[in-house]
């Protein structure tokens, strides 16, 4: 499942906006649930729609990397912790953080 999200706003003012994979989703999920957010503050930050956020945070309870606490607030489990910091480290992650626009290669 695939959503649009904004990545950027460039200093021409344009929003771009990207194609998000389910990983993309779930990282976004596990990052912003860390300080603990209600679904529907989930859903607004991650341009969620209702049947998206039913599923994600279902999936992500289930495997414990989601917990809810006693105000039914969604909250990063220490191994959702491990999950997004090994996320990080992982090479094929990495193309959020590089330059959109990099600068071609001359030929030698």
């Amino acid at each position: 499942m695939k959503s649009l999200h904004t990545l950027n706003n460039n200093s021409s003012g344009v929003i771009i906006m990207v194609n998000r994979d389910r990983h993309d989703i779930v990282i976004q999920i596990l990052k912003r649930a860390k300080t603990g957010a209600n679904k529907t503050e989930l859903m607004r930050d991650e341009n969620l729609s209702f049947s998206q956020a039913k599923l994600y945070l279902g999936n992500l309870l289930e495997k414990g990397l989601l917990e809810v606490d006693d105000k039914h607030r969604f909250k990063t489990t220490a191994e959702g912790k491990v999950f997004l910091r090994k996320c990080e480290d992982c090479p094929l992650f990495m193309w959020h953080s590089q330059d959109q626009n990099p600068p071609l290669s001359k030929a030698k």
